[in-house]
């Protein structure tokens, strides 16, 4: 991921490796669908039939859960900009485009936001940026949720708090691993945004308390377990055999451990 000092090419390079988001700097768009296509119902319909196809259309509910999950994506790439490059991305529906990918999956498109960043030091006023930016972003991106709920029955509770986790993980990784902040000035950025991030101020969809998992047989990362199920075990992969997440909450412990002990299965 990109860390502090670097520059606009290495901020581009990880947001293409890390979060499937590409960086737009004119007006053309090679990307077939716009955020505003998903307050359109009729175009709305039409990628949510695309991604249920791709996922062996499932119940409608499993497709609006995974959406938002997949989303979440995107959203991780923008703050993973905010807290380690101090960029402020857009997630203006006006200005976010995507394509659906293999499996339901989806890759993203915005802009920078002309003439906004982040004081590259931990100080009041930085603080009161990001939090601006944290309501900026629920603020474009509720009314996309909102019609993906509606149009699939999904709680519209449990797809923010997919996104939550995700983030909150995003945050364990980041202060966990000095090749990311390289810095303490970068550390203390990272934990004070995370604090901000699912700081409990009325309204915040982010501000969801998560449980650490513990347990005397794990040594590897730390990673919180979700509060609800994403329901991609009920995705037909032509196996008998449930393919559950390791921060699933329907795993007890020994499941959970068993699950993290095979090969490639890491939360």
């Amino acid at each position: 991921m990109a860390k502090e000092g670097t520059s606009i090419e290495e901020l581009t390079s990880s947001l293409q490796h890390y979060f499937v988001t590409s960086l737009r700097d004119c007006e053309e768009s090679s990307y077939s669908y716009s955020a505003m296509n998903l307050l359109e119902e009729a175009s709305l319909a039409h990628i949510l039939n695309e991604q249920s196809a791709q996922l062996g259309h499932p119940e409608c509910t499993v497709v609006g859960t995974l959406f938002a999950k997949r989303y979440s994506v995107f959203l991780m790439g923008l703050f993973a900009a905010a807290s380690l490059h101090d960029t402020l991305l857009s997630a203006s529906p006006n200005h976010v485009r995507f394509n659906s990918t293999q499996g339901g999956a989806m890759a993203y498109e915005t802009v920078v936001m002309d003439g906004y960043s982040l004081l590259a030091f931990p100080t009041l006023e930085r603080d009161l940026q990001f939090s601006e930016y944290v309501q900026l972003l629920q603020t474009h991106t509720v009314p996309l949720f909102q019609a993906v709920a509606l149009h699939t029955g999904t709680n519209i509770k449990v797809m923010w708090s997919l996104v939550s986790h995700n983030l909150q993980q995003l945050y364990i990784r980041l202060a966990s691993d000095q090749k990311h902040w390289r810095t303490d000035n970068r550390l203390e950025l990272i934990r004070r945004d995370l604090a901000l991030l699912i700081e409990p101020f009325p309204g915040n969809l982010l501000a969801v308390k998560l449980r650490m998992f513990q347990h005397p047989d794990w040594h590897g990362p730390h990673f919180y377990v979700r509060s609800y199920c994403c329901l991609a075990y009920q995705i037909d992969t032509g196996t008998a055999k449930r393919d559950y997440c390791t921060t699933c909450p329907k795993l007890d412990p020994e499941e959970r451990i068993h699950l993290l002990h095979s090969p490639d299965n890491q939360p």
